[in-house]
């Protein structure tokens, strides 16, 4: 399964990104999960009463030993209570995994579940030297609706007016009967990235994509998230993290 290829529109640089961020019906990779064993341990406690038939002949000696009794099993247990306390291990969070683009422009964590899917991006797509291209493609791991959320970096030629060139991008991919929100521009580590949202049909399903442009340092690079309807909050709250975790490193 590969990206597929792209056009750019005429008229703006990164028009046509969209095309080649699908990664849809790709059946025969869904991944498989790994089933983590549990094991249910039982611990039972049987205790053996005997019968006494002989009368104590000292009511409140029999009294007190039984009170000292309650009282050192109590020691015990909150002796066993600590013991278990002190050795009980406080689970580390995991370092989250970095991607780094293939331009060493930046760097950003890859969310939660997803892995990397450069080896999806047929060689024509990838940027190389200075030309416009992916530089950094990642996935879900898991489908739904047959469709994997994915995100798709691309660097692209320097545009002086973002604003309005992300304007124009999206009323030119809406079309006349696709829809479109612009979005309040992002923080992405010290770069203001505007961007907006649209949805339209793949394959007959409904698509909604969110781009994000940010430049930097005479480059612009295009942030492109897909994701099928149903996934709409996780995917935006993964792009989101994406974002928040965004480092240049040139």
């Amino acid at each position: 399964m590969t990206l597929p290829q792209h056009r750019r529109a005429a008229g703006t640089t990164a028009a046509a990104l969209l095309a080649l961020t699908l990664v849809a019906g790709c059946a025969d990779e869904a991944p498989t999960n790994d089933e983590r064993p549990t094991a249910t341990e039982e611990v039972t406690d049987g205790t053996d009463e005997e019968q006494d038939t002989s009368a104590p002949t000292d009511d409140a000696a029999a009294t007190t030993a039984s009170a000292d009794t309650a009282t050192a099993t109590g020691d015990d247990q909150d002796g066993a209570t600590a013991d278990a306390a002190d050795t009980t291990e406080t689970p580390t969070e995991e370092e989250p995994t970095t991607a780094a683009a293939a331009d060493e422009g930046f760097e950003v964590d890859v969310p939660d579940g997803w892995e990397d899917a450069m080896d999806l991006v047929d060689p024509g797509e990838l940027a190389e030297d200075d030309a416009p291209g992916i530089v950094l493609a990642l996935k879900d791991t898991q489908q739904v609706d047959d469709f994997y959320t994915n995100v798709v970096i691309t660097r692209e030629e320097y545009i002086s007016n973002l604003t309005s060139a992300v304007e124009q991008t999206a009323e030119d991919l809406a079309g006349e009967d696709g829809e479109y929100e612009l979005l309040e521009p992002a923080e992405v580590d010290g770069n203001r990235a505007p961007g907006y949202v649209l949805t339209r049909e793949v394959d007959g399903l409904p698509v909604r994509q969110t781009q994000r442009w940010v430049s930097h340092d005479g480059t612009l690079y295009v942030v492109t998230l897909s994701a099928v309807q149903a996934q709409d909050e996780e995917a935006a709250a993964a792009l989101e993290d994406l974002l928040s975790s965004w480092t240049w490193t040139d």
